[in-house]
């Protein structure tokens, strides 16, 4: 009998393991709105990159397109981004001047979508990935 249990002790706990504990798709990252951000309906003109503590504006340029972030912090030393931070589910940025955007990031798409909505649940907007192709995203 001791021995029973403790093969189905065994048992068990190998049936129960497994080698790959990641329940993301492949080609899913991590929610998370850190990395660089095109505004849907603004491809050609703007992205958003978010760094740590920053939310940087770039614009492009009609002959290179968009610059790297230090390409333009390089160019714009005088230009500081916008601070953000979390409020809850709530995304905080600082727009100075007293104003502020407080939108919730809804992520889809193997989280390379956003669709923001703001505190009232109204649709604000959708934001994705560089690189990521909108039309295979439902």
């Amino acid at each position: 009998m001791k021995k029973l249990l403790i093969l189905l002790v065994l048992a068990s706990t190998f049936i129960g393991c497994n080698e790959s504990v990641n329940t993301l798709e492949p080609d899913t990252i991590y929610q998370s709105i850190l990395g660089t951000w095109v505004p849907e309906g603004f491809e050609n003109n703007v992205r958003y990159e978010f760094t740590e503590e920053k939310r940087y504006t770039l614009y492009a340029s009609d002959e290179a397109g968009f610059p790297s972030l230090a390409e333009f912090l390089e160019e714009n030393p005088g230009i500081h981004g916008n601070e953000y931070y979390y409020d809850g589910e709530t995304i905080v940025v600082d727009l100075h001047f007293g104003n502020e955007s407080r939108l919730v990031p809804n992520y889809k798409c193997g989280n390379f979508v956003i669709d923001w909505t703001n505190e009232d649940g109204e649709e604000w907007g959708t934001y994705f990935r560089v690189g990521h192709d909108m039309s295979e995203c439902n």
